[in-house]
């Protein structure tokens, strides 16, 4: 007897679920998706448990006629294409009428519709893929589908989701995600009997904000761009507003939200140098392109999309996003927002060389100057804030320096040789130490508020950080639960930096997933947040005594070498690195 044969349609189904089903948020996007391209305008999405014991979908849509309901748990079953050449104009969501025979093969489904017209609906029971019960319902318009015991019968699927909580989180970030690209749909999800989405309809921008918070509003520039029948519309975070991960940049192709392997490439080479390190840019781009222009059915979950020309498309999100960057934010943006009142040094003409490229050197202020002695300024007021004693890290001591190059780097000599320093990490770094210690020490004041800070975010993230009021009242930050997804900040600590509360309140909130263990790791993150905000940027004009002060108070630091992130905050050239450069010796 040979050893090949057909597989079962019961075991083919479990099999293409596994692929189809990564988790129980993969079945609210082929749910979702499934209503959407009905033409619901509303939607209603409960889930119990992480969706293992319960998940619900109910929409408006034109609803499922009764013939059709058994076919619509069938494999390869589906209305939205009838032939190949349908594949390359697709304007649906779903077509290859997989999803909800892989679900149904792993689950119990109750499957209800109406459609306009009938005096009735109508509703199936499936149980293993197979329809057990057929029974006319009161008539509604639309179609709601009810899975429960999702994975009942392949237990061993379940040891590999995570835990209930990551998945309810997963849950979350996908519905909003798809609300986000259909803000002329309503959304609202229950989350184990708690609202944790409601959305109208509304524009784009009102979206956008609803979902993520009034804060975003006076931080987002608006992206347009469209060449040859592509259009990239949208928006990205100016560079003062940022999070410390990614998960606040969504991308969408034709309102389908997609992993473009080529956007945090994209956003890093065109934020360049006005993000810190470790930062990221929101980003809320949707993609708008000829359905011929691209092929989604190159990944099961349709997370994936294969572009005909990937460079044409990467090519136009750059010129997108840089443009608004330039025209947003010129030269003059990191001038402008001086952390520091500081007088500007004068600068020395431009000249040409014989080729008629700029000549470097006279950029660089080393000539026509005397160097400005380090050791005859004192390290400023705040010394007693860095360390107990006065005594110096042997590891730096810089005598004079000779002003900044490239709008950047100090040049000072010491008595063991020439250094080179990034004026922003070493800020950084000093800024890091003082605010460190200061709340170590609880050297600080708290300041109550005439006018409390409201901060907007989403429902949940509003009672996450509330859950932290207790870790936050040890920073000084004292905050109230206000209503839906405001908490209002009613005392500030003087570590703050004045009118920069609020921004640096929502940065350091981002980083409470993974970095508040413990006191001390809640005393480096707002210790990092202030020093990034704080320090001198790139292009900030510095006068010759505050360079000196900058240096004096770096060689007082625990660890002048480093910044906060562990970039390097200086570079040491000996007299002997040099000579041997020169073949002197």
């Amino acid at each position: 007897m040979g050893k090949i044969h057909s597989l079962s349609p019961e075991l083919v189904n479990q099999i293409a679920a596994g692929e189809v089903i990564e988790s129980t948020h993969s079945i609210l996007k082929e749910l979702i998706e499934n209503s959407l391209d009905a033409g619901a305008t509303a939607l209603e999405i409960a889930t119990e448990n992480a969706g293992l014991s319960r998940i619900l979908v109910s929409d408006n849509g034109q609803g499922i006629q009764r013939e059709d309901l058994p076919l619509a748990i069938q494999r390869y079953a589906t209305s939205k294409i009838q032939n190949f050449r349908d594949l390359e104009s697709l304007s649906s969501f779903g077509f290859r009428g997989e999803a909800l025979a892989s679900i149904a093969s792993v689950s119990r489904v109750l499957l209800a519709s109406g459609t306009e017209g009938q005096r009735v609906a109508y509703q199936i029971t499936v149980e293993e893929g197979k329809v057990i019960r057929e029974e006319e319902i009161p008539h509604f318009q639309g179609t709601r589908i009810e899975i429960t015991d999702l994975f009942y019968n392949t237990p061993v699927r379940r040891k590999f989701l995570k835990s209930e909580m990551g998945e309810e989180k997963k849950n979350r970030i996908r519905v909003q995600t798809m609300a986000l690209a259909e803000p002329g749909v309503s959304f609202r999800y229950i989350q184990n009997e708690r609202e944790v989405v409601s959305v109208p309809r509304e524009s784009a921008w009102e979206r956008v904000l609803s979902l993520f918070g009034e804060n975003l509003r006076d931080h987002l520039l608006e992206v347009q761009l469209e060449r040859n029948g592509i259009k990239i519309q949208g928006w990205i975070s100016h560079p003062d507003f940022y999070k410390s991960q990614r998960s606040g940049q969504f991308f969408f192709v034709n309102q389908r939200a997609v992993d473009l392997k080529f956007s945090s490439q994209i956003l890093k080479r065109c934020y360049g140098e006005l993000l810190p390190s470790g930062a990221f840019p929101y980003a809320f781009l949707f993609l708008s392109l000829p359905a011929n222009f691209v092929d989604v059915n190159v990944h099961p979950q349709k997370r994936e999309v294969r572009f005909l020309s990937e460079e044409v498309i990467s090519g136009l999100l750059y010129q997108a996003v840089i443009e608004v960057l330039r025209n947003k934010t010129p030269i003059e943006f990191l001038e402008m927002r001086r952390r520091l009142s500081l007088p500007q040094v004068a600068q020395l003409p431009r000249e040409q060389t014989s080729d008629g490229e700029p000549d470097l050197l006279m950029e660089m202020p080393l000539t026509k100057r005397t160097p400005y002695e380090v050791e005859t300024h004192g390290p400023g007021i705040n010394l007693h804030l860095l360390t107990d004693s006065s005594q110096k890290q042997t590891s730096f001591v810089p005598k004079k320096h000779f002003g900044i190059v490239f709008e950047t780097f100090i040049l000072a000599e010491g008595e063991d040789g020439l250094y080179i320093i990034d004026q922003h990490t070493a800020h950084e770094r000093i800024r890091y130490e003082e605010v460190l210690r200061d709340l170590k020490q609880k050297a600080y004041k708290r300041q109550a508020l005439l006018s409390p800070i409201r901060l907007e975010m989403t429902k949940e993230d509003a009672q996450a950080v509330f859950q932290e009021k207790e870790k936050l009242s040890g920073l000084g930050i004292e905050i109230d639960a206000f209503s839906g997804g405001t908490i209002l900040v009613r005392e500030v600590p003087s570590y703050l930096n004045p009118g920069e509360e609020k921004d640096t309140i929502l940065e350091f909130l981002e980083t409470r997933e993974s970095t508040w263990e413990n006191e001390q790791e809640l005393y480096d993150e707002m210790a990092k947040c202030i020093a990034c905000r704080s320090a001198v940027k790139k292009g900030d004009q510095i006068s010759d005594a505050l360079i000196a002060e900058l240096l004096q108070r770096l060689s007082y630091c625990e660890n002048p070498s480093l910044c906060p992130h562990g970039r390097p905050t200086l570079i040491k050239l000996t007299k002997t690195d040099l000579l041997k450069m020169f073949h002197r010796i």
